[in-house]
């Protein structure tokens, strides 16, 4: 059987959001609940990290210490259907 990949999710602080990125998670996570396993962004072992920004500001950009991990930063709501494609690609991928 094959393992999911690891997905990070990081939020910025939500000071001034322009969308629900909390909601925008929970879409994700409930279209590829089979094939990836959501974690906070600081654990171990990542496959791939999603910044999740309120705004175009993109605070969780900001101090990242996970170098190498391939990463999507979304800024606006609108960006939903580019992260879904985004993790499809990546799912087909394979081992990366």
């Amino acid at each position: 059987m094959e393992s999911r990949k690891k997905v990070g999710i990081k939020y910025c602080g939500g000071c001034n959001p322009h969308y629900e990125r909390v909601e925008m998670v929970q879409r994700v996570q409930s279209l590829f609940r089979d094939r990836f396993l959501f974690l906070r962004y600081d654990q171990q072992a990542l496959d791939v990290l999603v910044l999740m920004n309120g705004c175009p500001r993109a605070c969780a950009d900001q101090n990242l210490n996970q170098t190498g991990i391939p990463n999507r930063s979304v800024t606006e709501g609108k960006e939903f259907e580019s992260l879904i494609d985004w993790l499809k690609a990546i799912d087909r991928k394979g081992n990366l």
